[in-house]
């Protein structure tokens, strides 16, 4: 079972296309072995980018669905060049899923989910207060010495 895709999951995505690449010849079946090897390695690619950046595992309850669409991508791209069927648009979508990891390691992209590392401060959201000096040169003080 996967961390963020599940096999279920991979099907709804794209049944007919895991069916494709995934099917035992020998018994007109899904070969789980196959599916359960492409899911592994799509978690561990995503937690090598994502332990740049966030504590693993991921203490989350739902996968983020720009997570989940990741995970998608790079499972079914794993699935597919098991068997040398990789097309262009599965090539595009794992080169997409990756920038989008890349950016996710990067901070660059938010999860919503904490970081080891604190945010960089910024001026943004800060007050900052600006008061009135007196003046100290002012025509009076200056009389006679102009």
């Amino acid at each position: 079972m996967g961390i963020y895709v599940t096999r279920d999951e991979l099907l709804a995505a794209d049944g007919s296309l895991v069916w494709n690449m995934a099917i035992d010849k020998s018994t007109d079946q899904l070969d789980e072995t196959k599916i359960g090897a492409a899911i592994d390695d799509a978690d561990a690619e995503i937690n090598s980018f994502l332990s740049k950046r966030y504590q693993l595992p991921l203490n989350i309850t739902t996968v983020p669905r720009p997570l989940h669409r990741v995970a998608v991508s790079i499972a079914i791209y794993w699935l597919s060049e098991r068997d040398n069927q990789i097309t262009d648009l599965i090539q595009k979508r794992y080169e997409a899923a990756i920038q989008t990891l890349k950016e996710m390691a990067n901070g660059t992209r938010d999860l919503g989910l904490p970081t080891d590392e604190p945010a960089p401060e910024t001026d943004n959201g800060r007050m900052i207060v600006v008061s009135d000096n007196k003046r100290l040169f002012t025509r009076n003080n200056l009389k006679g010495v102009l």
